[in-house]
């Protein structure tokens, strides 16, 4: 017989995740030819991958305190932090700087500024060699509490290109609406919410040249989540709410949406999903109904003034 894992009050999905097959200790009996014969017990091997959290920044200093701290207090430590900044003009860096001897971080001081698609594409320079995943926090939010990447690193067993993390909303300290991924496939995937901070990414897909950020755009996100999900190769999903999403920051980029910045990077949305549908057309048919279909959506948006997480 393949070895086997007893188990006794482990959850599902943990069960799933270690490619054992698995039996209660109560029906091991079933499972053997006599009472005496013995079954052999393999724990399982559980790896320990390698997060690099990037963390865009442009004075946030408000908010770097929670999201460095609830990163610092996590209980799994097998990460690093690449603190990126676009040329702040507040105290946001030298808050930053004092979390140098409290966790593993870098900081970084871009000369230019790149908005947040190009300082995640700059920040990626930075990650060391032996980081596995990707993960993007925005720094004025936080993890959820100090099991996050934990939970997050047991639900990459089995190495998936993407994980899929859920993701709950705070306003005025109520978390009042959550994102919870429960794709079935890479086409649900792909309609999703496409904000940055719900995908862990595997380093080689999120460093790929076709997947990089669009720059100088305040919709970067959209884009490359339609990238992500057009090259990934398998996926998981983690229906458990590891981030939170603060949306009580005037300053945040969600806030602009009436400003000409904002008018600026729909247009630019439209173009980017339009030059992605032109790249991808007559590979999968399904995707090409996705894609013609973002490509409408997005026009639209750009004519009524609407908008969407498209």
């Amino acid at each position: 017989m393949k070895d086997i894992y007893i188990f006794e009050n482990e959850q599902l999905d943990y069960l799933l995740r270690t490619g054992l097959h698995c039996i209660h200790k109560d029906y091991v009996k079933y499972f053997t030819n006599s009472p005496t014969q013995e079954i052999k017990s393999t724990t399982p091997n559980i790896i320990n991958y390698k997060i690099g959290i990037i963390i865009p920044n442009y004075n946030y200093e408000k908010w770097i305190d929670k999201c460095l701290t609830s990163i610092a207090n996590q209980t799994y430590k097998n990460f690093e932090v690449i603190f990126c900044d676009d040329c702040s003009t507040d105290n946001s860096v030298n808050i930053a700087y004092k979390y140098v001897e409290k966790m593993n971080i870098k900081i970084v001081q871009l000369k230019q500024k790149r908005l947040n698609g190009g300082t995640r594409n700059e920040a990626y320079l930075w990650l060391s060699d032996n980081v596995d995943y990707v993960w993007y926090v925005d720094s004025d939010d936080w993890l959820k509490d100090d099991k996050a990447l934990e939970k997050i690193n047991n639900s990459l067993q089995g190495s998936p290109d993407v994980l899929f993390v859920g993701i709950g909303v705070d306003k005025n300290g109520i978390e009042y609406g959550e994102y919870i991924p429960r794709y079935a496939d890479r086409y649900e995937a792909i309609k999703g919410w496409s904000g940055s901070c719900g995908k862990v990414i595997k380093k080689e897909l999120a460093t790929k040249q076709e997947c990089l950020y669009q720059e100088g755009t305040l919709k970067e996100d959209r884009t490359h989540h339609y990238k992500i999900c057009i090259h990934m190769k398998s996926f998981r999903n983690l229906s458990e709410i590891v981030y939170v999403w603060n949306r009580n920051n005037t300053n945040s980029v969600s806030t602009k949406r009436n400003t000409v910045d904002w008018q600026v990077s729909t247009v630019r949305n439209y173009e980017d999903a339009l030059e992605l549908y032109g790249k991808e057309k007559g590979k999968d048919s399904k995707m090409d109904v996705i894609l013609a279909e973002r490509v409408a959506n997005c026009k639209n948006e750009l004519d009524t003034g609407g908008d969407s997480q498209l």
